[in-house]
C-alpha cells in the first residue's frame, strides 16, 4: 500500500509544471494591473483571513467576513471582538452593515503599498477605516470607532 503512495506522489509532482521566472513575472505584473484597475474602479472585496483585537491574541476568521468597496458604497461584514464602550441593548451591528463612504482617500507608501482611508457614520457609531493593499492582493484592513476598541485585519483581495 505504501508502495502504491508513494509512486502516486512522485508521478503527481512529475506532472506539475514549475513557472519560469518569465511567467512568475508576468504573472506578478497581471495582479498587480487588476489590483490597480480594482482602487482605481473603487470597486473590489477583500477577504478576511485574520483577526488582531486590541485585547487579546490574533484569531483566524472562519465564514465569509470580507469588505466591500462598491464605488461610494461601502458593506462590512465583520467580526468584532473588543469593549464597546456604549452601544445599543444587544451589542448592536458591530462592523455589520453598509454604508456611504466620506472623505475617500488613496495614497502610496514608499514601500509601493496603496493606503486607502475613509469614514463611515451609521446610526449606532462613526468609523474611521484605513486599507493596507499591496500589488499581490494581499491585504490589511483597520477599524477605529468612537464606541469601541480598535481592532485590525488581513486577508486578501478576492478575484472579481
Amino acid at each position: 500500500m505504501r508502495k502504491w503512495i508513494g509512486m502516486t506522489v512522485v508521478l503527481a509532482l512529475m506532472g506539475c509544471s514549475t513557472l519560469t521566472p518569465a511567467e512568475k513575472e508576468a504573472q506578478r505584473k497581471a495582479t498587480a494591473q487588476a489590483v490597480e484597475k480594482a482602487l482605481a474602479d473603487r470597486h473590489y472585496t477583500i477577504d478576511v483571513q485574520m483577526m488582531y483585537p486590541q485585547r487579546g491574541p490574533a484569531k483566524n476568521v472562519s465564514g465569509d467576513y470580507s469588505l466591500e468597496v462598491r464605488g461610494d458604497t461601502l458593506v462590512s461584514y465583520l467580526p468584532y471582538i473588543g469593549r464597546a464602550y456604549q452601544v445599543p441593548y444587544g451589542g448592536g451591528k458591530g462592523l455589520n452593515f453598509v454604508a456611504v463612504m466620506e472623505r475617500y482617500s488613496v495614497t502610496k507608501d514608499a514601500k509601493g503599498q496603496t493606503i486607502v482611508t475613509f469614514g463611515v457614520t451609521n446610526e449606532e457609531d462613526t468609523y474611521e477605516y484605513q486599507l493596507g493593499i499591496f500589488d499581490n492582493g494581499s491585504a490589511t484592513i483597520d477599524v477605529r470607532s468612537k464606541q469601541r476598541d480598535p481592532i485590525s485585519f488581513s486577508g486578501v483581495m478576492a478575484e472579481e
